[in-house]
């Protein structure tokens, strides 16, 4: 124990000695959070109403980064260890260099996720068991090269091509609400995440901006970055979107706007004719906020459409979000409330809308150095859809949170 303890000693003195040498700038850092909340449950509306709750904690971000500056070139390195249902070890380098004008920037991270170990990892089956051993990456992480002068912004690879547009401020319960539950769980808005294409953003004046994007690529249930395959598409289909975008500001006011139309095709496997399954799908999303000194009002607004042209199989999502966040001093009062239907089309006959609720009334402040949030929140949830089990749906939640970052 005596010499690992050496060893560690020597290993710190070293990096501190060489770090000068090298103009590297060290950085730690951490979140530790902890909450109080009381939830009450109805499952639907013959159900009996669960209470549930407590305190509970956690930490996250275990952050260690270092940065590093040569003329027109700088280096970023993180190493970050975080907790989400599993072990998350990401090791991060991003990089930015300059050249009369234009400015380069890209990454490379590789998050060697661990699910879990059993068994001391000894397994030599993880396949047959994948919960047998310690799991790492098995490929290599995606990418994007963005290129930029200030006023033209041109982005190719792996990235957040296009905005949601969502505008909304959340307190600490857990009201607001989302698009597609059960997957993709993204806020409402424009139907959309990242994605593997290319996109131009122009700067047109100081107040506005627009953005086109195009999407070409074989990965499936990933149209405009999110939305899903409705006819059984297999392995040799691929998806081609286009996108565009505008933010701008008019006074106190800034609008945003996302539109994305997207649809696969069968490019065949050289043996068999290619099949006539494809789905289309567009989407929709509008953000505003008013700055009014304290108090600022916001609204977003989203709509979602997909159609498989064989099984007539498709989905339907529309939402709203209204609020405002209102400044009294260094404190935040938040309000919310939110709507969204989503609907289920099964061999062309679309079934009832899923009507959801959300509301949220929060408020947040300092306790010294660390912050207090204060929400209360719910949701209820109208199913009318036969063998619909959450009709009648309905949740509050009470939650106190306090958080120091370090």
């Amino acid at each position: 124990m005596k010499q690992l303890s050496k060893l560690m000693l020597v290993a710190v003195a070293s990096i501190a000695i060489a770090a000068p040498a090298f103009a590297w700038d060290f950085s730690a850092s951490g979140t530790a959070s902890a909450r109080l909340n009381s939830t009450n449950t109805k499952p639907n509306k013959d159900g009996k109403e669960v209470s549930s709750g407590g305190v509970t904690s956690d930490s996250s971000s275990l952050k260690l980064a270092s940065s590093h500056t040569d003329g027109p070139k700088t280096l970023s390195l993180s190493y970050t260890l975080d907790w989400d249902g599993n072990l998350d070890e990401t090791i991060t380098l991003s990089g930015t260099s300059k050249v009369g004008d234009w400015t380069a920037s890209g990454d490379v991270s590789y998050n060697r996720d661990r699910p879990g170990c059993i068994d001391n990892g000894t397994s030599t089956s993880a396949t047959s068991n994948p919960n047998s051993a310690c799991n790492a990456q098995t490929g290599e992480d995606s990418t994007s090269v963005t290129v930029t002068n200030g006023t033209m912004t041109i982005k190719l690879g792996d990235a957040g091509h296009l905005s949601s547009q969502n505008k909304s401020t959340n307190s600490a319960a857990a009201g607001a609400l989302t698009f597609d539950t059960a997957d993709d769980d993204l806020s409402i808005g424009a139907f959309v995440d990242s994605f593997h294409g290319v996109s131009l953003g122009y700067k047109v004046s100081d107040t506005m901006s627009v953005t086109v994007a195009y999407q070409t690529s074989s990965e499936a249930d990933d149209m405009c970055g999110a939305g899903e395959y409705q006819d059984g598409e297999g392995a040799t289909h691929g998806t081609t979107s286009t996108g565009f975008g505008f933010d701008g500001t008019f006074g106190t006011i800034a609008v945003g706007a996302t539109m994305c139309n997207s649809s696969t095709e069968d490019k065949g496997d050289g043996t068999n004719d290619p099949a006539k399954t494809s789905t289309s799908s567009s989407t929709m999303g509008v953000g505003l906020t008013m700055d009014m000194g304290d108090i600022d009002p916001f609204l977003s607004y989203g709509t979602y459409k997909a159609d498989g042209s064989q099984t007539k199989n498709g989905v339907e999502y529309s939402g709203s979000e209204v609020g405002l966040t209102y400044a009294l001093g260094s404190d935040t009062v938040i309000i919310y409330v939110g709507n969204s239907e989503e609907t289920a089309t099964a061999s062309g006959t679309a079934g009832d809308p899923v009507k959801r609720s959300g509301m949220e009334v929060g408020y947040n402040t300092m306790v010294g150095p660390a912050s207090l949030s204060i929400g209360y929140g719910t949701q209820s949830i109208t199913n009318s859809n036969t063998g619909a089990t959450n009709d009648g749906y309905s949740m509050t939640d009470i939650e106190i949170a306090m958080g120091y970052s370090f």
